[in-house]
């Protein structure tokens, strides 16, 4: 039987709760100070690792909260907020001269008391007053169902993929998994941990990967949806070196391409980037041929600098974006793609009519539980100005299903990666995420999409 929610009862109500840092709980090593910018004229120096100070507050309802302080360097600090004696999260001071407001937004709070302290701090700040008022971002962001596709020539399958994911948008996740070869491992290995098998193949794709292809089409033909990440790794650009300044070339056909490189137009180095997006772009016109529709993430991750593609900076790698996308979808006619923007960085986003679906890539620390990751939901709905469907397309764990309805943050749907990471999941956790009643695996999807 599926697994219900266990939701708490919200209560939303203004609340705004100061608590000046004279009249909290503090030992002696703290000095009370005098300063007219300050919120009552006085505030408390000579925080660090030896003092202690608690604030405390009592809140009237269960909801979320945002929890800010006013503080100040002494010299450069760092510090842990804490909240009844568990981490909130972390700041730091360089600024000697100004108070300066620090912000946890979106903390879910029972009603009651609740107690702020500080821990592991290092260096000296001083602390103006502690602030806790009610969240109102998280219960108003919206689940729309107008996101249509970038590509107006977007094929019927594609169109009704991108249908089906807006339709459940906000209501489910639909769950997906990382295979390592055609021979689909994983996916097995998921149905026997959880009786159920992902939606979504994800796997990852390079221009010899003639097998993709077939095992793309099977996994289709099992009603289940596709996704392909293009790790582009058969050669290395600099892009600043690569791209011209001047010449429009996403839509040259290789004789012009050919005739631009006789006239010094573009280098050999462009020529070769050019080839090898034709060559990703023959090997997948099978599948646009077929209309089998894709979850088509290239450049992934490219805001962390870590990939050539976005070693070269942002302007570099939107240039590089706009020609891939046009020359795919205008010049090869692949028009089976729902297109996913993998940036993780707002300085890279690209051109909103060239991008479909937001993305995430999320890894944490063995014993640092997932839960909604609502912080990066947040920014990303912020940074796409909630105009886009937003997903997981990578993760080291499985979210908590509890945790993103409870912060209404709700990705559109998650790929687990492969290896470690699916084999030393915690199987239980698995399990529950997929048997959840708010997962929707390739049974739902099957039906669905038929």
């Amino acid at each position: 039987p599926a697994i219900p929610l266990e939701l708490p009862e919200l209560h939303h109500q203004d609340t705004v709760v100061v608590a000046e840092a004279e009249h909290t709980t503090y030992s002696d090593v703290l000095h009370l100070e005098e300063r007219s910018e300050c919120s009552n004229g006085h505030y408390l120096s000579g925080v660090q690792e030896s003092a202690e100070i608690d604030a405390a507050f009592m809140l009237p309802t269960t909801q979320h909260y945002d929890i800010t302080l006013s503080v100040r360097a002494e010299q450069p600090s760092s510090s842990t907020l804490m909240l009844n004696g568990e981490k909130i999260g972390s700041f730091e001071l360089t600024d000697t001269e100004h108070f300066t407001r620090v912000a946890f937004s979106g903390t879910y709070l029972q009603a009651g008391r609740v107690d702020l302290t500080f821990q592991d701090t290092k260096g000296i700040f001083s602390i103006d007053y502690f602030q806790i008022s009610n969240n109102t971002e998280l219960k108003n962001i919206k689940y729309q169902n107008l996101y249509s596709l970038s590509d107006k020539q977007a094929s019927p399958h594609a169109q009704k993929l991108m249908h089906f994911l807006v339709e459940n948008y906000g209501k489910y996740i639909i769950t997906g998994q990382y295979v390592s070869s055609e021979k689909n491992t994983e996916l097995d290995t998921v149905c026997e941990i959880t009786g159920k098998y992902p939606a979504i193949r994800f796997s990852e794709i390079q221009t010899d990967s003639e097998n993709s292809i077939q095992a793309c089409e099977q996994w289709s033909a099992h009603g289940g949806i596709n996704g392909l990440t293009w790790y582009w790794n058969t050669k290395e650009y600099v892009l600043s070196e690569t791209l011209p300044s001047e010449t429009d070339i996403a839509l040259l056909s290789e004789t012009e391409i050919q005739q631009a490189l006789e006239e010094k137009q573009i280098s050999k180095s462009c020529a070769s980037l050019l080839e090898e997006i034709d060559k990703m772009s023959e090997l997948l016109k099978p599948l646009a041929d077929k209309d089998i529709p894709i979850l088509w993430r290239p450049l992934p991750e490219a805001g962390g600098g870590w990939y050539w593609w976005g070693a070269d900076g942002a302007e570099a790698y939107c240039q590089l974006w706009d020609i891939l996308y046009r020359r795919m979808t205008e010049y090869h006619g692949l028009h089976n793609f729902i297109w996913l923007w993998n940036g993780q960085n707002q300085a890279y986003l690209v051109d909103t009519h060239q991008y479909d679906i937001a993305s995430m890539d999320i890894y944490l620390a063995p014993e640092q539980p997932f839960n909604s990751r609502y912080e990066e939901f947040i920014s990303l709905y912020r940074m796409t100005k909630h105009q886009k469907l937003l997903a997981l397309s990578e993760c080291g764990t499985v979210p908590d299903m509890n945790q993103m309805f409870l912060y209404n943050t709700i990705w559109s749907f998650m790929g687990l990666w492969y290896d470690d990471y699916l084999s030393e999941i915690n199987s239980e956790m698995l399990s529950n995420f997929y048997n959840s009643e708010k997962s929707l695996t390739l049974e739902d999807v099957k039906n669905a999409l038929e």
